[in-house]
């Protein structure tokens, strides 16, 4: 209820203001004041208040003002509060008079200040590289203090523009034109989000590490400190195996914060859900969701954009625990989406309404841009919707052709295995040990569940060697297998557990013993059923734990320096 009579309050207090304005402008107006006077009016107010600035703007006559300066600063001073009323700046197409004005007159500030408007009623005009070319232009022409203002502005365009690799290069140019150390380390600071976003993740973590090296590095635990903490979570967090070293920075941070400041925590749980996923922890992920819930807070009506980015995570924490993508979710979020952005173009409306009842002048070119806005606002959500679909439509069916590409390549390395196997010239225990993996083979299920002629005539063939009665649709019985490869290669794998005991994972234990028993990678990716990609990570991670080289081979270095028991 307070909260309700504040706000009738304050829209009692604006609608008090508006009408205050009207009757001063009335009374102005009626006292014989020229155009001359509200504009000096507006020109005091504009800053305090862009909005009554406006109103009193939209009553000149422009072709009444006396003199060039004041023309000049009309239009300035109207492009002005359009941009501090948050108003599209696409017709205040005069701009570039005031800017000969003022660089003619030699009133420095005044010329900077057109001409950074300017760049804003370009970019609005979506002339992105013109803008950017008008400021970096004027910016060669000004002294060194000028300068770092104006690539304020430019880091700003930017960063809107996604184009990190033009921040990078003007944070640079701020670090030079830097007068102290502090000044330095704040825009070293600020290449943080760059190099991550350009997904030079490595460049920013020994980016944040100097930076903790410096001698003007914050003091632990300040404000700043945790900022750029933050930033090294984010950094490690885009790589699976430095993940968990960032959910270890980012828990860190949250036993530092207050624990009142609800708000706060929140900002560091979403980010923990995506790191705790990127670190393969869906259970530690599943826990700060169920810590953001219990919170209470409605996330959507505090930050769209940051409801819409959790949502987002529930979706894929869905899809990596099921494997299966749900559509009616990512509908969900979409439409929410749509909805924030209807919602605050009726917000924006209702303003420029509120404006506009005030004091009308330019109803009919108001209703105009209305239409013209909802017309780009239409045109935007279709071409959102249909790159969704479309986007949605191509991966599923990129993620089927792949499927189908691995699939042939698992039969074609089927069959080259019966070859072998059937081969004479094939190793009698080589060949022994293939047949009889062949009878266990459990990816005969996977074909089997999706029968095409080429596979179902694979599997008329490995069905039929050795006894025809083995059951083929199980797995493949390691703990049977294990006794075979001992009888075929002097008790190799017991040795292996002996020699090097917890050492290696069972996964790892199988690879060893089939490169033992002369099998190739693609044929131990089927047998195991992992991708040939996995299977040299696997061997990358067998070499790591004995210490060999990257070169190393196995049957030189390792293999075949296991001791075979002495023969009885």
């Amino acid at each position: 209820m307070c909260s309700e009579n504040a706000k009738n309050g304050f829209l009692l207090m604006k609608y008090i203001v508006y009408l205050t304005v009207v009757c001063l402008s009335v009374f102005l107006t009626s006292c014989g004041n020229k155009d001359k006077d509200r504009l000096t009016t507006a020109l005091q107010v504009l800053k305090e208040r862009p909005d009554s600035a406006y109103l009193l703007l939209k009553s000149i006559d422009y072709n009444s003002l006396d003199t060039e300066r004041d023309k000049a600063e009309y239009i300035l001073a109207r492009a002005k509060a359009n941009l501090y009323n948050g108003r599209s700046l696409m017709t205040d197409t005069m701009l570039n008079q005031s800017i000969i004005f003022f660089k003619n007159a030699g009133d420095t500030t005044s010329y900077i200040e057109a001409s950074m408007v300017q760049a804003r009623h370009l970019r609005s005009l979506e002339k992105n590289i013109e803008a950017y070319k008008l400021i970096e232009v004027l910016s060669s022409e000004m002294p060194k203090d000028i300068q770092q203002k104006l690539n304020q502005e430019l880091l700003s365009f930017s960063f809107a523009d996604k184009d990190f690799s033009k921040s990078l290069e003007i944070i640079d140019k701020q670090i030079e034109l830097a007068d102290n150390e502090a000044e330095r380390f704040n825009f070293e600071i600020k290449k943080i989000t760059p190099l991550i976003s350009l997904g030079r993740s490595t460049d920013a973590v020994a980016h944040c590490d100097s930076l903790f090296a410096l001698s003007a590095a914050p003091a632990i635990g300040s404000d700043e400190w945790l900022y750029i903490r933050m930033n090294y979570a984010a950094a490690l967090g885009e790589k699976k195996e430095t993940a968990a070293k960032a959910c270890t920075i980012l828990e860190d941070i949250i036993q530092r914060t207050d624990r009142t400041k609800v708000s706060k925590l929140i900002e560091l749980y979403i980010p923990l859900v995506n790191l705790y996923m990127n670190a393969g922890k869906l259970d530690e992920s599943e826990k700060y969701l169920g810590m953001i819930e219990k919170t209470g807070i409605d996330i959507a009506e505090q930050d769209a954009v940051a409801a819409a980015y959790l949502d987002f995570l529930k979706i894929t924490l869905d899809y990596k625990k099921s494997g299966a993508l749900s559509l009616s979710k990512i509908s969900n979020v979409a439409q929410s989406l749509r909805k924030v952005s209807k919602d605050l173009e009726i917000k924006k409306q209702e303003r420029d309404d509120a404006l506009e009842s005030a004091y009308d002048l330019s109803k009919n070119n108001y209703e105009l841009t209305i239409k013209h806005q909802r017309m780009w606002l239409i045109i935007i959500l279709i071409a959102f919707i249909s790159t969704l679909g479309i986007t949605f439509f191509w991966y599923l069916s990129r993620r089927r052709h792949i499927k189908l590409l691995a699939a042939e390549e698992r039969i074609e390395t089927l069959e080259e295995l019966l070859k072998s196997a059937n081969n004479p010239a094939t190793d009698k225990k080589q060949g022994l040990l293939k047949r009889l993996l062949l009878q266990q083979l459990g990816i005969i299920k996977t074909f089997a569940e999706s029968p095409t002629t080429q596979n179902q005539e694979a599997l008329r063939k490995i069905s039929n060697i050795g006894n025809s009665d083995t059951p083929i649709d199980s797995l493949v019985k390691w703990d049977d297998m294990y006794p075979v490869i001992d009888e075929l290669y002097n008790g190799f794998h017991e040795n292996l557990l002996n020699r090097y005991p917890g050492l290696f994972s069972e996964r790892e234990i199988q690879i060893i013993c089939l490169i033992r028993a002369g099998f190739s990678t693609k044929e131990i990716s089927v047998l195991i059923q992992q991708s040939s990609n996995s299977i040299y990570v696997s061997k990358t991670a067998i070499r790591k734990k004995l210490g060999l080289q990257p070169k190393e081979d196995f049957m030189e270095s390792f293999i075949t320096s296991i001791p075979t028991p002495p023969k009885a």
